[in-house]
């Protein structure tokens, strides 16, 4: 765009310059536009003294200089507390990946161990359907006696009486 100049089109500069025109006459803008050079030249110099004796004072030097240091020490405690949190951050990455590789690796032992059991109960099953339920019902614990035998007198005992206390007690009352 040829004609922008602070966000002002060719088309609306035309139309201000036509309203200049219809406003002051033509001998008068010379003497304007020099008049306000010079406001304008007068407040730039003014701003520009300003800023240097802002900045070349002392006492506001040093309170600059103190916020200065203080930005780039805290950009630099920033950096730094950024680091330690990325080195961390992998830390903790890696050791969760070891731990997840140790879990896999305790899942597949286990996966291994019990297959094998897995088969041997699986053939522990089919001998229960080939062989009568007595023998493979209880394997593990130990067959109780059928008949009380004279060597365990005081456990047979018990066996052959009857609740008969009991109705006594109600007998009684």
């Amino acid at each position: 765009m040829v004609g922008a100049v602070f966000g002002i089109g060719f088309t609306e500069m035309i139309l201000v310059g036509i309203v200049i025109l219809l406003l002051f006459s033509p001998r008068e803008l010379p003497g304007m536009m020099k008049t306000l050079a010079q406001v304008y030249g007068s407040i730039r110099r003014t701003a520009e003294e300003f800023r240097a004796q802002v900045m070349d004072a002392d006492e506001l030097r040093e309170p600059i200089e103190e916020i200065r240091a203080a930005y780039h020490g805290t950009k630099q405690e920033l950096m730094s507390a950024q680091d330690l949190a990325r080195r961390e951050l992998g830390r903790a990455r890696s050791e969760a990946m070891k731990a997840q590789q140790k879990l896999a690796e305790l899942a597949r032992e286990e996966s291994r161990r019990e297959a094998p059991a897995l088969k041997g109960r699986v053939s522990a099953k089919d001998k229960l359907d080939d062989d009568p339920p007595a023998v493979a019902a209880t394997p593990t614990t130990p067959p109780a006696p059928a008949t009380p035998t004279a060597a365990t007198p005081a456990t047979a005992a018990p066996a052959t009486t009857s609740p008969a206390p009991a109705n006594d007690r109600s007998d009684a009352a």
